[in-house]
């Protein structure tokens, strides 16, 4: 009976080892026979590129050369930093692999002082301190070509990971781009200045508008004669549009039925003009872009006027007098500004005044998608009732309408108009105001000249619209992608849990530290005044020193501590999480064989 349990024992040995080498060799033979062959089976398809980034990375006629530049000793303490860095990486590697020899890429570690980090710098990259020791993290991407020279990102940001691929493609687009995009425009105000006149000197172009024209070739268009749209043209720009006529409207009709892509700021109170003329313009701009709104399934009410107390920024309603909460001009932030938009995920402060409000029908042919957003504390009130309270902007708030909601200020509009039409890209704006300079920008003198001292990102939503709009279309349908980290939630509760039980050691040493260099810097004061006894404080100084010395040490090795502490508990868990499933179900089927085979061998 124990020889036949032995033979037994050693028959079921053997085919587990034999099992072994099979599983080896049909991996070896997976791995060379489906070499070259990828599949993606993450549930966001993370690694999957989009059609559009394929497009752009097979467009390329000459070479490109992406260069990445990470500084990999530098970031040793950075652990998010470093993943982040793999998943640029993998990302690149797919669109050379995916490019057929089109796109070439290098990595790059650019050490402190090397001639290497001389060329990054010299690129544009910039350089992050990081640590006590003040290292320097460069962490960006050079992309070159033999025709247009160089495009840059200077920092790839991880809170900009949803955006990685758009940034890439749009990295590539512009280097295979030898023309500046041309970009119609239409306007019903002076954004590109007036002309001196008998009355009155020459206005200037509004400065996001001067911004503009050094990135684009803009193309002024009249609206009253216009019969169609030029072919040339990527994005026709509409600025409170209040002279358009019947047959222009329908030239951007067949504009976009063709795959256009239009950008239109309709204002119920365009604060730039007289009070009378401001409301004629926004009834004429209303009037004339109604039919074509409409057919995009949108509402706009140009009688009424967003505010919002949650939101109001304060200013003085006249010179001289103390400022005051204006619920019709609004500061908008990050929580008011969609973060799955290419074009508002990387602004933070947004000001608009006395803006309307879009709406979409339930039977809208295109998707609309918010990019500008009041609180749920705002409230529509007639224009007539904004303008009486321009004296005292509180009067707005006495026996407002109770009924608040969150209106939907900027708005994204994707789809084709009609069956059988291209897809066409529309970005609307409720407000123009958000284009004048005195929302967004100071001007101060300097040698007959002005510098911008921006305070809001007001013109960089217009140029990130534009940009976005201008590139081709396989660059506009690429939109952000998931989150690539997903992290351990119990990792997570035991970093925190970890960093909190170093958090006193660490208080504790950078008390001692400030007490040690603000003693360093009395003992320079007192040996540079008159008669300082240099002799005495010598030796206390070279104490103060040694124990400055001592303790940022100590501060280093209690990091490098918890650092190794986290990185050993990511270890576990992660072990545990890849092998204990596995583990479980294989014990259990060898369990289940093994009483199977006592079970058959009981008498």
């Amino acid at each position: 009976m124990s020889v036949r349990a032995h033979g037994r024992g050693l028959r079921v040995l053997l085919a587990l080892l034999a099992l072994a080498v099979l599983y080896g060799a049909l991996v070896q033979l997976g791995a060379r026979a489906l070499a070259g062959h990828r599949f993606d089976l993450t549930a966001d398809h993370l690694y999957t590129l989009a059609p559009g980034t394929v497009e752009i990375a097979r467009s390329p006629r000459e070479p490109v050369l992406l260069t990445l530049y990470f500084s990999r000793h530098a970031a040793r303490a950075l652990p998010q930093l470093r993943a982040y860095a793999q998943r640029v990486r993998t990302l690149l590697d797919e669109v050379a692999r995916i490019s057929g020899g089109r796109v070439r890429v290098q990595v790059l570690d650019p050490r402190p002082y090397s001639q290497i980090e001389d060329r990054a710098l010299a690129a544009g990259l910039s350089a992050l301190p990081v640590g006590p020791d003040g290292e320097r993290v460069i962490f960006g991407l050079v992309g070159s070509n033999a025709t247009t020279g160089i495009a840059v990102i200077p920092f790839l940001q991880p809170d900009k990971q949803p955006f990685l691929e758009y940034d890439v493609a749009r990295l590539i687009d512009e280097l295979i781009t030898t023309r500046r995009p041309r970009v119609g425009l239409i306007s019903g105000l002076p954004v590109e200045g007036t002309p001196a006149s008998a009355d009155a000197p020459a206005q200037p172009p509004w400065t996001a508008f001067q911004q503009l024209n050094q990135l684009f070739r803009i193309q002024p268009l009249d609206g009253r004669s216009l019969r169609a749209v030029p072919a040339d043209l990527r994005v026709l720009l509409l600025v409170q549009p209040d002279m358009l006529s019947a047959r222009a409207v329908a030239a951007i009709h067949a504009f976009l039925l063709r795959g256009g892509h239009l950008a239109v700021f309709i204002d119920p109170d365009p604060e730039t003009l007289p009070p009378a003329q401001a409301l004629a313009s926004a009834g004429a701009s209303w009037a004339a872009l109604r039919p074509l709104l409409e057919d995009c399934g949108v509402g706009f009410d140009p009688d009424r006027v967003v505010i919002d107390p949650s939101l109001a920024r304060s200013v003085a309603a006249v010179p001289g007098a103390a400022p005051t909460a204006d619920p019709a001009l609004l500061g908008l932030g990050r929580a008011e500004l969609s973060r799955d938009d290419v074009i508002t995920a990387g602004l933070h402060d947004i000001n608009v005044s006395t803006a309307g409000s879009f709406e979409q029908s339930e039977n809208a042919r295109l998707h609309m998608t918010p990019l500008l957003q009041s609180s749920g504390d705002a409230r529509a009130l007639p224009v007539q009732r904004v303008l009486d309270a321009a004296v005292d902007p509180q009067q707005l708030l006495d026996g407002a309408d109770a009924a608040r909601a969150r209106y939907v200020l900027a708005a994204r509009l994707t789809g084709a108009l009609a069956p059988g039409a291209r897809p066409a890209d529309i970005v609307l704006v409720a407000d123009t105001d958000i284009l004048s300079n005195r929302l967004w920008v100071q001007l101060l003198p300097f040698f007959n000249q002005s510098l911008t001292s921006p305070f809001a990102n007001n013109a960089d939503f217009l140029l990130n619209t534009i940009d976005n709009l201008s590139g081709s279309s396989a660059l506009i349908s690429i939109r952000g992608r998931a989150e690539a980290s997903r992290p351990f939630t119990r990792l997570r509760a035991m970093q925190a849990a970890a960093e909190q039980a170093f958090r006193e050691r660490r208080l504790a040493l950078r008390q001692k530290l400030d007490a040690a260099e603000q003693r360093l810097l009395e003992i320079e004061q007192a040996r540079s005044a008159p008669g300082a006894a240099v002799n005495l404080d010598a030796g206390e100084y070279r104490a103060a020193r040694q124990q400055r010395t001592e303790v940022r040490d100590d501060l280093r090795r209690s990091e490098r501590h918890l650092d190794a502490r986290i990185e050993r508990l990511q270890a576990r868990i992660e072990a545990l999480d890849i092998l204990l499933v596995p583990g479980v179900l294989t014990l259990a089927a060898l369990l289940i064989a093994a009483w199977r085979r006592l079970r058959g061998g009981a008498p």
